[in-house]
């Protein structure tokens, strides 16, 4: 029986509203399937031999994910390339005794792969059954609860904060599109960067461009016109917050802290997987989905999470492509979509 407090932590966390995550083909789609044959046992005392002996000289690698044996049965090998009645004397030529089994061979689908989640080994494992080890934290995200309320208001105020960064950076002519990033490490917790659109000025500077390349500047580094705002080295780093934003965001945010730490170099670092390279471990809020040039900008960068409200009729985050997801890149973040929807819609 779970203990009062183990009930009280799987209580608070909840479905993220009407954010969710986007997630990769392999986490949402069906396990893809795949015929074998399958032949009855004729004597249920030998099947520790009918195994050991299929093992040896007809192991089958590619699914090493599923059982052998289901109910009497036994299964045999994929059903590529052999009809019904030369299902035994392929099991001959391999060396496999076929007086162990009956004359009967079916042909029945099973997981062609190890399923990820929950739900689909439930699925797959109703034709066959299937070795499954669960993860937690694969299942929260397939299940979106991932975060408690406290978490989600968090991450709804940092969207809250990128929404303000759109309309003011308008407000103030410094763009002409309403879309605003926000980039934060939760590891302090503060906001390091702002980023707003740009792209009248040059087309490349979209909004999540120009916060990646704020976050740049906290770090020595950076390609446009620093802020050079007033720096005091025992507070917190502002060079990626515009001056005129920066007043804007204190005003309106006064319990969120705003900067990043002091750039260190690697060997400084107590933790060198921290950074300090770019977005190393933070998370990135955009009013707007990413477009795929951002969405790999942001690959290059290392954040750790990307959320973002409305989605564009260019997004590479879950609209015309995913991103993330590609399996050849040598880096992914998560994606969370719709936080903060209607707001980022109204814009």
């Amino acid at each position: 029986m779970s203990s009062p407090k183990r009930i009280k932590l799987a209580a608070n966390r909840q479905t993220s509203r009407g954010m969710h995550p986007v997630l990769p083909g392999e986490l949402m789609e069906d396990t893809p399937l795949v015929d074998v044959f399958v032949g009855k046992i004729k004597d249920p005392k030998t099947t520790s031999k009918v195994v050991l002996s299929l093992n040896s000289c007809l192991p089958v690698a590619e699914l090493t994910h599923l059982k052998r044996v289901r109910c009497g049965e036994v299964l045999l090998f994929p059903a590529d390339s052999f009809a019904l009645d030369q299902v035994h004397e392929f099991l001959k030529a391999k060396g496999f005794d076929v007086q162990l089994l009956s004359k009967e061979v079916r042909i029945v689908s099973v997981a062609r792969i190890a399923p990820k989640t929950k739900k689909q080994h439930t699925k797959v494992h109703a034709f066959w059954p299937c070795n499954f080890h669960s993860d937690k934290y694969i299942e929260k995200l397939s299940t979106n609860t991932l975060y408690t309320s406290t978490e989600i208001a968090q991450h709804e105020n940092y969207m809250k904060m990128a929404i303000l960064v759109a309309t003011t950076a308008a407000k103030l002519s410094l763009s002409r599109q309403l879309l605003g990033v926000v980039i934060v490490d939760p590891k302090i917790p503060s906001v390091v960067a702002l980023g707003f659109s740009e792209a009248h000025e040059n087309p490349c500077r979209h909004a999540p461009m120009v916060a990646i390349d704020n976050v740049a500047k906290t770090q020595n580094g950076g390609v446009s016109t620093s802020y050079e705002p007033p720096q005091d080295k025992s507070a917190l780093n502002l060079s990626g917050f515009h001056p005129q934003l920066l007043s804007v965001i204190k005003a309106t945010f006064p319990n969120e802290s705003l900067g990043s730490s002091w750039f260190k170099g690697k060997s400084a670092l107590e933790e060198p997987s921290d950074g300090p390279y770019l977005c190393t471990n933070y998370y990135a809020y955009s009013t707007h989905e990413p477009c795929v040039m951002c969405a790999m900008a942001l690959v290059h960068s290392r954040v750790k999470r990307v959320f973002y409200g409305v989605k564009s009729s260019n997004g590479g985050l879950g609209t015309l492509c995913k991103v993330h997801a590609v399996k050849d890149l040598n880096h992914h973040y998560e994606v969370f979509a719709e936080l903060c929807l209607d707001e980022c819609k109204a814009l």
